[in-house]
């Protein structure tokens, strides 16, 4: 075979076996407000594909850390890997290609109708206006979200849960590798909270994406996320599958409530030791 040949057969196999999506590597990043210190040298992999819960009790740095790696809040310690890209000093424009971010509060003008609101997720890959390609996408995020009924509807006409739909709708329109979600089913109803966790963990699981969910709900990350991280005075002192990263004795240390783990049918599950005559 000679080199042209043999160049020719590599790059064909390259079409036919594509690299796997990379996952999200995090090292020894950390975060200060003032002297206050949030994050202490976090180290994390979430692998493609991923839906990763982020646990602990208010302070813990949940919030912090996700804020981090949206590119909302700047640290110059540790590292954030894409593949070969360190999402930490990418320009933000660049970084928005990648990663996309779902916080807590709605953070699009009130006037917008849900359509253009769930638009403007294809800001960073479309020109000055959005091509039939765009269009299409969009379309799927509202579908994917229960929002077709709404789309003509303006923001300011919604009610909290709606609009935090339209913003994970938003995010999905960007068509991230990395999908960040700051407690975004605090605002729903169950069946709407149920509902957003498994299109997330289905966009992460068909798509490829590395996807982190800060939540309070032990019970919803051990059901939804193949993986769980649990944080505590900012240090990660737990991660992996629930099963195996959820200890009764931990869990009390960090949250100051005792509480049972028990594995079921395949399910595990979390339950508070209340006092004998608690509920009397």
């Amino acid at each position: 075979m000679s080199l042209v040949q043999e160049r020719e057969t590599t790059a064909q196999l390259a079409v036919q076996h594509p690299a796997p999506p990379a996952g999200l590597s995090i090292r020894g990043v950390e975060f200060a407000y003032g002297k206050h210190q949030v994050l202490r040298g976090v180290d994390l992999d979430v692998a493609a594909g991923t839906l990763c819960a982020l646990l602990g009790p208010n302070g813990s740095g949940k919030s912090t850390l996700t804020k981090i790696l949206a590119g909302v809040l700047r640290t110059r310690t540790g590292s954030v890997r894409l593949g070969g890209n360190d999402l930490l000093r990418m320009k933000p424009r660049e970084r928005a290609k990648v990663v996309a971010y779902v916080p807590q509060s709605a953070e699009v003008p009130f006037e917008l109708t849900v359509r253009e609101a769930v638009t403007l997720g294809r800001t960073p890959h479309m020109g000055m206006r959005p091509t039939p390609h765009d269009t299409a996408i969009v379309e799927h995020a509202i579908e994917r979200l229960g929002l077709a009924e709404l789309a003509e509807r303006r923001l300011s006409d919604l009610s909290g849960g709606q609009a935090q739909r339209v913003l994970i709708a938003r995010a999905l329109a960007q068509q991230p590798r990395v999908l960040l979600l700051d407690e975004p089913t605090s605002a729903l109803d169950l069946r709407y909270q149920v509902e957003t966790l498994q299109i997330v963990r289905q966009v992460a699981r068909e798509e490829g994406v590395a996807a982190l969910i800060a939540i309070h709900d032990l019970n919803h990350a051990a059901t939804f996320c193949q993986q769980v991280v649990l944080l505590s005075g900012g240090r990660l002192v737990a991660d992996g599958p629930a099963g195996q990263a959820y200890d009764a004795e931990l869990l009390g240390q960090v949250y100051g409530l005792p509480v049972e783990v028990l594995h079921e049918a395949g399910q595990t599950q979390v339950r508070p030791v209340l006092a004998e005559g608690a509920l009397a």
